[in-house]
């Protein structure tokens, strides 16, 4: 970068930040500049803010040269207070910071010094970019920053530059090929104009046909018979005002001159009288050999038909770079992977004529899923439909099925699209392979150039499903931790029943060695230990439950319930460190999304909200560690709840409140967390579609899970 490629600065300053992100913000503005207007503006605006930093008049030049090699001064700023002559002065300036390779150089008895962008930077446009400051006020970090603008505003400049000359070649082109083609509709050789006198002139001689050009130019159309009665051409526009398509007969002395298998046809008009007086005639001559138009016009259409395709791939090789651009944009975004896919998949159908996508694939544990547009188990039917998917892009291959025949109809049917024509394409992933199903309405079909760059595009798309897995992982990971830090509490869970069972079991061992046996209390130990067996199995249920990896089964589920089984997984957690948890919850709300994923999230809720009321992260003086839960409908947006958590700890200190959701970053010690929690929770989140919301309470501090409230 040409900030640090020129000289270091002497030393950090208080603004040196300050201008360092200064000159970023207003690079980036330059780099997205479309027109010379726009990049001048940003320019303007930069010269007024240099001149501030400095407290001394600044200007911004664009210079170009003339065709003999003369510089000559495009445009320069105004709002920077520095104007600049284009005289000798100047001149002679421009020759000194040319040799001196863009050093910041003075102007001979001037009172201001000059620098240039860097010459590598002009290209073919021989435009460079200079900042002018008023001599000795500059330091060296204002050079710097100089030398950053002037390179940056040279290559915003050349490329605008070379782009509206891109435009203006390709509309002059355009007309070109557009008035070409014209003529060869009308299948033309020769384009003509005669005066009012009646002598011809050829305008545009067509197909190569020079001899028919020479042989006709300067005929007078008197001497040219039309038709079957004799008639010159002249009276003939002068009777009726136009012909169209007429055989000609040439004088002999011009038809010599032409092969004799050749037949000539002319179209012509006479203009209005208030037109023009020079020339009132025009038309055109078309030769037709004995088997039909001539090789040279076959050979002329074939050039522009060519011509044709290659604008047309020209342009499509366009639109595809700047989609691939766009893809890869929106993957490096902040969006989640879930929606990240969708505006993939979307960007797909928009490039190749599409009009509804599915992502499937079939999980480890064997079940057909839907990834986009929505996560979700699959019916029976799926299978039939993946099996037939799969074996189609083996390979790798993309199948094209017709939606009107059996194959298409089912695959269709079981993704609910429609359409006329159906295109898989496969995604290949560590695990196994997800497949891109589309459809369009055109009545063509898929074009195979389209399903040619699909492919390639899903590349991109593979990327989404790997960040999605990696996510998933990482929750997972972070799941298996919290139940290693829970292992206490649940060796104290599964304590309690065993050592019920084995006094129990004591007291049979009693009971059994009497002489008359109590059948009513041996039935009542072996009752009391089946229940405690019962407990501990429950006790392992859950966990085994809990540290399962979630598969992504989206569905409609009872919040109460939910937060129940987490409130059974921590209930020795919240014991052991003496927190009471009170939850609000109505019986019949419910929310969209997966339980396993929600119930890791309220429990790493849980689990800082513990940690934090225990003092650990941040001191905490409290009467009394209270955990609420209170869940219920959105009141600002529809279709969406709100699961609060609240805790009486010390709430969240301002300056950590904005970082508190960032991986890594955390208050505790490194024995009590890695700073992934909230971070994980907040992506889990964010994939099923919600966010969370963080703050301080009178009490203490709060999370707040936003959700849907149903699929829709």
């Amino acid at each position: 970068m040409a900030l640090q490629d020129k000289r270091e600065p002497d030393g950090p300053g208080s603004g040196h930040g300050e201008q360092l992100s200064s000159f970023a913000s207003q690079t980036l503005s330059l780099f997205l500049a479309e027109t010379e207007e726009q990049a001048h503006s940003e320019l303007e605006a930069i010269s007024r803010r240099l001149a501030e930093q400095i407290s001394a008049p600044v200007a911004i030049c664009e210079l170009g040269l003339t065709p003999n090699g003369q510089a000559l001064m495009l445009w320069q700023s105004t709002e920077g207070g520095l104007s600049i002559e284009e005289d000798n002065l100047f001149a002679d300036w421009l020759r000194r910071a040319s040799r001196v390779g863009g050093e910041l150089t003075s102007a001979a008895r001037g009172s201001w010094r000059g620098l240039l962008s860097a010459d590598t930077l002009s290209g073919e446009a021989g435009l460079r970019m200079a900042v002018m400051l008023q001599s000795g006020l500059a330091t060296a970090e204002i050079v710097a920053h100089a030398y950053g603008i002037a390179d940056a505003a040279a290559a915003a400049m050349v490329r605008i530059r070379k782009r509206k000359a891109s435009n203006l070649e390709r509309r002059r082109f355009d007309a070109i090929y557009e008035s070409t083609r014209a003529w060869l509709e009308l299948g033309a050789d020769i384009v003509w104009e005669a005066s009012t006198e009646g002598v011809l002139r050829c305008r545009r001689i067509m197909n190569r046909r020079g001899d028919a050009g020479r042989a006709v130019d300067g005929m007078d159309l008197k001497s040219l018979q039309v038709g079957g009665g004799g008639r010159s051409l002249f009276d003939y526009l002068e009777q009726e005002g136009s012909v169209r398509h007429l055989r000609a007969r040439l004088p002999r002395d011009a038809a010599v001159n032409l092969p004799a298998n050749e037949t000539i046809y002319v179209s012509a008009m006479r203009r209005p009288a208030s037109t023009s007086d020079e020339a009132p005639y025009v038309g055109t001559f078309t030769l037709i050999g004995e088997y039909g138009a001539s090789s040279h016009a076959r050979e002329t259409a074939a050039m522009m038909v060519q011509v044709r395709g290659a604008r047309l791939r020209e342009e499509q090789q366009r639109r595809e770079a700047e989609t691939m651009l766009q893809g890869l944009r929106l993957l490096l975004g902040q969006d989640s992977s879930r929606d990240k896919m969708t505006k993939l998949v979307s960007l797909i159908l928009e490039c190749i004529g599409g009009s509804e996508a599915r992502v499937a694939q079939r999980g480890l544990d064997g079940k057909p899923r839907l990834l986009v547009p929505e996560q979700r188990v699959l019916g029976a039917d799926a299978d039939a439909a993946l099996d037939l998917v799969a074996a189609t892009a083996r390979g790798g291959l993309a199948g094209i099925y017709d939606a009107n025949a059996d194959e298409g109809r089912s695959i269709a049917r079981t993704f609910g699209l429609g359409g006329g024509h159906v295109a898989v394409l496969s995604l290949p992933l560590r695990g196994d392979t997800a497949y891109l199903i589309c459809t369009t309405q055109r009545n063509e079909g898929f074009a195979a150039v389209d399903i040619d760059f699909a492919d390639r595009f899903t590349l991109l798309l593979r990327q989404a499903l790997f960040l999605r897995e990696e996510q998933s992982q990482m929750a997972q990971t972070a799941k298996m931790a919290a139940l290693g830090q829970m292992s206490a509490s649940i060796a104290h869970e599964l304590r309690q029943p065993l050592n019920t069972i084995s006094l129990a079991v004591q007291n049979l061992e009693y009971l059994l060695e009497a002489p008359e046996v109590d059948a009513a209390a041996v039935a009542s130990k072996i009752a009391r230990v089946l229940a405690q067996v019962e407990r501990a199995s429950d006790v392992i249920d859950r966990m085994r439950r809990f540290g399962r990896k979630s598969v992504g089964e989206h569905a409609v589920l009872p919040l109460r319930n939910a937060i129940e089984n987490v409130e059974a997984i921590m209930h020795h957690v919240l014991l052991r460190a003496g927190v009471r948890l009170e939850i609000d919850i109505a019986a019949d709300l419910t929310t969209y999304a997966d339980q396993l994923q929600l119930e890791q999230v309220v429990s790493n809720l849980i689990q800082n909200a513990v940690d934090a009321i225990s003092g650990i992260g941040a001191k905490s003086e409290r009467a009394e560690g209270l955990i609420r839960i209170v869940a219920a409908r959105s009141d600002e947006e529809e279709g969406m709840i709100q699961i609060r958590i609240e805790d009486s700890g010390p709430g969240f200190r301002p300056e950590i409140l904005e970082r508190v959701l960032e991986p890594f970053f955390t208050t505790k010690s490194a024995d009590h967390g890695t700073g992934l929690g909230l971070a994980i929770c907040e992506t889990i989140v964010r994939e099923s579609g919600g966010r969370l919301e963080i703050g301080n309470h009178d009490g203490g501090g709060y999370v707040t899970i936003i959700l849907p409230h149903d699929a829709g």
